[in-house]
């Protein structure tokens, strides 16, 4: 007589060892979150998302598993497309966490500088120009993270001359923003004076208040 298995066990087992090997990327998690709510925050995860969808269909990444708490190590001239957009959708979810994203590392004195002018202006400006800041931001991230993929040297070209504009764009309205926020400093700097000094009497010398 043949004795019967029980195999309920064996597709339990087999189930969860399957659920455990499933690679889920940033690409993948895109697909359903939801923006945040910061203007600036929303644009800068409308640019990241649009970037790593750009590339079409373009597989899973090569290196290792993506999670909610690790970031894409995409490092200097190593990595394929498919790396590329998982970084930029990366940067997308971390947004969605409430996450601060800065832009990426310079990578000489030069872009330093421009680095730092991003910064500068990104943190004037944002929140009366979150579009153009956003905008900024992805420009810079788009041409640095480009260059690390031998494939994508002419679309980093571009996001550079995109960057040229856009940083300029935005320095001019973050000085805007700064100048407007000195006048309103200045007004309230009177107005307060004003209020400490009490009436004066008719020859023009301060008397007690009443």
């Amino acid at each position: 007589m043949a004795t019967k298995i029980d195999a309920r066990p064996l597709i339990l087992l087999c189930a969860v060892s399957l659920a455990g090997c499933i690679n889920f990327s940033p690409l993948d998690d895109l697909e359903t979150a939801t923006p945040p709510a910061d203007p600036f925050q929303q644009a800068l995860f409308k640019n990241y998302s649009f970037l790593a969808k750009s590339f079409g269909m373009v597989g899973q990444a090569q290196y290792g598993s993506f999670d909610q708490d690790s970031s894409i190590p995409l490092t200097e001239t190593q990595g394929n497309v498919a790396d590329l957009a998982n970084a930029f959708a990366d940067k997308a979810m971390r947004l969605t966490r409430d996450e601060v994203v800065d832009p990426e590392p310079s990578r000489d004195i030069k872009t330093h500088e421009q680095r730092d002018r991003l910064l500068r202006s990104v943190a004037t400006a944002k929140d009366v120009y979150p579009r153009d800041a956003a905008r900024a931001q992805a420009d810079w991230d788009c041409w640095h993270l480009d260059l690390r993929v031998a494939s994508q040297t002419a679309a980093a070209e571009k996001c550079r001359q995109s960057f040229e504009i856009t940083l300029a764009r935005l320095e001019t309205e973050a000085a805007a923003v700064a100048a407007d926020k000195a006048k309103e400093d200045e007004a309230k700097k009177k107005a307060a004076a004003e209020q400490g000094q009490g009436p004066k009497n008719p020859s023009g010398e301060l008397t007690e208040n009443p």
